[in-house]
């Protein structure tokens, strides 16, 4: 990879070094606008010796005359007269002494490398230090997103027994008021048969109480998930994704590969996947709201605050 594409990669507190190599002598300009010509050639010999020294410099300046050329044919005026100025200033220093310049090239060379290298060295002495620490990171992160999974999991198979006991309690209510019905239109005044009818009131109540409790298990549950997914969230946008462009930054000057992005991937895919299961058990549960409600329904009071938290952050992970 060229040198000068790896240079521009880098954080700008690194770039302020590579800027203290040039100056109104040599600038910075030369080294972008040619740094493919430049990085072409062998500058350690060119810098020993004169004849090919004198050859490299005027060889230098038809470069710049072609890229005054392509400056000119984009009507840019203000790269064109920086050109001509830049130009004559290499004249004014080096026409007698191409030497110097050969030199001076040859060091901002070996110099940007030196940068470069102690980067990557940096990056690999803090990278080995705390590598433990970004590997308990990543265990974190796997673990709670396993847990995601299974909060998922447990809240669905808990909807599915919500829905059982609606079905239940739907039932045996229906059921008694049919007799209930049939036992006023018959007359019957039995006993035994009133009794019956209480201990099955009671018997319904029992399944009413349990079915508002694992409602609100439910809403609880969820309400938990999404906690989580942000915390989950959270961490992946503030976190592993500015790291994961900081060691990129490193594998295009030279660093080691940048392996991390399937793992980033598995991640927020993760996230994406449980809040969209999370939302189809918020419909789940409003089908059941709409089959059978109640005063201080907690499905009724939760489920609306749930289903914003839900979109908010399945489209901010989105966005990101």
């Amino acid at each position: 990879m060229a040198q000068w594409f790896q240079l521009q990669q880098l954080d700008p507190k690194y770039l302020e070094q590579v800027d203290q190599l040039y100056d109104d002598t040599f600038p910075m300009e030369i080294r972008q606008y040619l740094s493919t010509w430049i990085e072409s050639h062998d500058w350690d010999m060119v810098a020993i010796s004169d004849s090919l020294a004198a050859v490299r410099f005027h060889d230098l300046l038809a470069q710049l005359d072609v890229q005054y050329s392509h400056f000119a044919l984009e009507n840019n005026f203000l790269l064109q007269h920086n050109i001509r100025k830049i130009k004559r200033n290499l004249q004014d220093h080096f026409q007698e002494d191409p030497l110097q310049m050969a030199m001076i090239i040859c060091n901002c060379l070996k110099e940007e490398k030196k940068i470069l290298a102690s980067i990557i060295k940096k990056e690999d002495n803090v990278g080995s230090t705390p590598n433990n620490m970004v590997l308990e990171k990543q265990k974190e992160l796997d673990n709670n997103v396993k847990d995601l999974r299974n909060r998922v999991q447990v809240s669905e198979q808990e909807i599915k027994s919500l829905e059982d006991l609606q079905d239940e309690h739907d039932f045996k209510k229906k059921t008694l008021q049919s007799r209930v019905e049939q036992e006023v239109n018959g007359m019957a005044q039995s006993q035994a048969v009133w009794k019956e009818i209480r201990e099955e009131e009671i018997v319904i109540r029992k399944v009413f109480i349990k079915l508002n409790i694992t409602r609100q298990v439910v809403v609880n549950q969820i309400s938990d998930i999404l906690c989580l997914a942000e915390q989950i969230q959270f961490n992946l946008v503030t976190v592993e994704v500015p790291e994961w462009k900081h060691r990129q930054q490193i594998a295009c000057i030279g660093g080691p590969p940048n392996a991390c992005l399937d793992q980033l991937q598995i991640w927020f895919t993760a996230v994406a996947e449980g809040l969209q299961q999370v939302r189809q058990q918020l419909k789940m549960l409003q089908e059941l709201e709409q089959k059978y409600t109640y005063e201080n329904d907690p499905v009724t009071q939760g489920k609306s605050a749930l289903e914003e938290r839900a979109l908010a952050l399945f489209k901010y992970l989105i966005v990101e």
